[in-house]
Order: structure tokens, then C-alpha cells, then sequence
């Protein structure tokens, strides 16, 4: 057997045995660190985060369906989705941007690649089914 294909077979046989071990551990979530963004003051961010009297947000998005915000470790918005209700988001983020485009009196309206709207929806399944993980940012706002 040629070294390539045996390379290939080698590394397929160690990624099916760790997805093995990672299935049976319960597909737990892989927290990955956190991203740190700073606001500072005039910007609209800012207002929202100091709202409450707290200088920090942190929104969390969770693969396995869950998104959430917290402030001063108070959940202020915690969101379910499934890959169906995520596509949903999509149609209306495409909406919005085509109302703004013709608002603002442009008039080249971008459209939406059929290709690219399918490839969100397998890597969102993708992410949902098959490897789970946590993307947390952590919203500063500076005085």
C-alpha cells in the first residue's frame, strides 16, 4: 500500500476514535477562551452596556442551541434555537439588509447566493449535531 493512502487511512482511524471517545463522553461542549471587545463612551454599545449599572456584558453562544447575555452574572437574555429556527434568523437578517439597501436609496440590492445560504445551514447543523462548543465575548465598556 502506498504511503499516501496509508498516511490517509492512519489519520481517519485516529479522528473516528477520538469522535468516539468525544460520543461517548456525551458530546460535551468545548469551551473555547474568550474574546475581549472595549467600548468606549459615545459609541450606541456603550449605552447598552452600562444601562444596568454594570461595566460588562458577556454573551455566550452555545452550538448545542443556546445563546445568552448576562450581566453581573444575571441572565439578562438567554435564547434557544434549533438549525430550522437559525435558518429563520437568516431570512431576516437578509430582509433587513435589503430594506436598508432601498432606504438609503442605493439601489443595488444585494442578493443572496443559493449556494451560500446552504452552506451557513450545513456548517450551523453541522456545529449543532455533530461537535459542540461555547464562543463567549466579553463587552468592556471603558468610562
Amino acid at each position: 500500500m502506498p504511503r499516501f493512502w496509508r498516511l490517509l487511512l492512519i489519520s481517519l482511524i485516529i479522528v473516528l476514535v477520538l469522535y468516539g471517545i468525544y460520543f461517548t463522553l456525551g458530546r460535551p461542549v468545548i469551551p473555547l477562551p474568550t474574546i475581549p471587545y472595549k467600548v468606549f463612551p459615545g459609541q450606541p454599545l456603550h449605552a447598552i452596556v452600562t444601562s444596568d449599572g454594570a461595566d460588562q456584558l458577556r454573551l455566550t453562544l452555545n452550538t448545542s442551541g443556546v445563546v445568552e447575555v448576562t450581566s453581573a452574572d444575571q441572565s439578562v437574555v438567554a435564547l434557544n434555537y434549533t438549525p430550522d429556527t437559525f435558518e429563520n434568523t437568516l431570512d431576516l437578517g437578509e430582509r433587513l439588509l435589503v430594506a436598508q439597501k432601498t432606504v438609503q436609496g442605493d439601489g443595488d440590492v444585494p442578493e443572496s447566493s443559493p449556494f451560500l445560504r446552504k452552506l451557513i445551514n450545513w456548517v450551523i447543523a453541522y456545529y449543532y449535531h455533530v461537535i459542540r462548543f461555547r464562543l463567549s465575548v466579553l463587552v468592556t465598556a471603558l468610562p
